[in-house]
């Protein structure tokens, strides 16, 4: 994961033990530490398309972020986009 601030290689770690439903299909690891979760989803539409819903956090973001990775040829694009903020004119 490469932003103007971070240059991480990350790990995505099977969960062997689900608690339910909704726990984390993979845990998101930067070396030895916690840096996210991910949970398997399906884009639906005429194309269904498989992707991950990641959620990153660490002490230097300023808030989470929420993503999606999406498998590429020899790779994979993790895509985000910053919330719009609400005008309160």
């Amino acid at each position: 994961i490469a932003t103007l601030h971070l240059n991480k290689k990350v790990k995505f770690i099977p969960n062997e033990n689900k608690k339910s439903d909704d726990s984390p299909d993979f845990f998101v690891k930067a070396g030895k530490s916690d840096f996210g979760a991910a949970w398997k989803e399906t884009k639906k539409g005429e194309e269904p398309l498989d992707y991950l819903s990641v959620k990153l956090d660490c002490p230097t973001l300023a808030e989470p972020i929420n993503a999606a990775l999406f498998d590429r040829d020899g790779g994979a694009d993790l895509v985000w986009s910053r919330p719009k903020l609400k005008n309160n004119n």
